[in-house]
């Protein structure tokens, strides 16, 4: 806020003092003292002004420096006092967090989970913009067995479909290797029993990638089938939110969670409190009670 208005004065100070030059320059072309002392006197106000202005400019630039500087030991604070919020309200689950749009591998969302006595059993990053390579894509298609038709849009609910029964199961071994071979997923940890919840992180950066109805919507039906808890959660400046698909599948959301307080909500939700929490309109409150 104080960076657009500083570009602001700054832009509005240039405006006026090119009018002042020009006046000046037009006044010595006509020729008239009486009009030079009046626009001498208009330029030494434009001056005044500009120089009120570089000052509050220099004020504000404090100010953002203050505020930052508050930002940065709230979010310290938050990061201390998180862990005790926390302690042992998912004591004993068996967790698995699944991004489906290759966002960021939230290691902190992680270890938040892990302070609340998770037992994190896998991380699964999914990257399915590869799959727009058509020689990936028809290897793809094919491992699926789907060889008349290697179009992602055909294929998707199909890879949805077995990547779910992976995870929730430890099958599907062939196809598992193959999407990390290619760097379709990244997988740290282990698939299969006793695995009892899975967050899913979701959200697109574009149109183009929004996979919703095709893929993320398929897993959710299939982890639930096979006796998932399952969680859909996004981050804060996402630009496409899925926070409405997975509403519509009755699950449990929090649409802020690469924020301390979303990865609270979560937590809290997760120990008892089901809902739709954060920041964006399509959230029901900012956070379950923390009773």
């Amino acid at each position: 806020m104080f960076l657009d208005l500083r570009y602001h004065i700054t832009s509005l100070a240039a405006i006026f003092l090119a009018l002042g030059i020009g006046i000046i320059i037009g006044s010595s072309m006509i020729g008239s003292d009486a009009m030079t002392k009046q626009q001498k006197k208009m330029i030494e106000g434009i001056e005044k002004e500009f120089a009120l202005l570089r000052e509050e400019n220099k004020q504000n630039e404090e100010q953002l420096i203050k505020s930052q500087e508050v930002m940065a030991n709230q979010q310290q604070f938050n990061q201390s006092v998180l862990p005790l919020l926390v302690r042992d309200k998912l004591k004993g689950r068996k967790v698995a967090l699944l991004d489906l749009n290759y966002h960021k591998e939230h290691d902190g969302l992680a270890n938040v989970l892990r302070s609340a006595g998770a037992d994190v059993q896998s991380v699964t990053v999914v990257n399915l913009s590869l799959l727009k390579d058509p020689i990936l894509s028809k290897q793809t298609a094919g491992i699926l067995g789907n060889t008349k038709n290697d179009n992602p849009d055909k294929y998707l609910p199909d890879l949805a479909r077995l990547l779910a029964g992976a995870i929730a199961t430890g099958e599907n071994g062939d196809l598992v290797r193959f999407l990390d071979d290619n760097e379709v997923i990244k997988i740290s940890g282990n698939y299969g029993p006793p695995l009892q919840d899975l967050i899913l992180v979701g959200g697109s950066d574009s149109k183009d990638l929004d996979y919703a109805k095709k893929f993320d919507l398929v897993m959710v039906k299939n982890l639930q089938k096979a006796g998932m808890g399952v969680y859909g959660v996004e981050d804060s400046q996402t630009p496409i939110s899925y926070m409405r698909y997975y509403q519509n599948a009755r699950l449990t959301t929090v649409d802020d969670i690469d924020t301390t307080y979303g990865q609270l909500a979560l937590v809290q939700a997760m120990f008892g409190y089901p809902g739709n929490y954060g920041i964006k309109p399509s959230a029901e409150a900012f956070l379950p009670p923390l009773e």
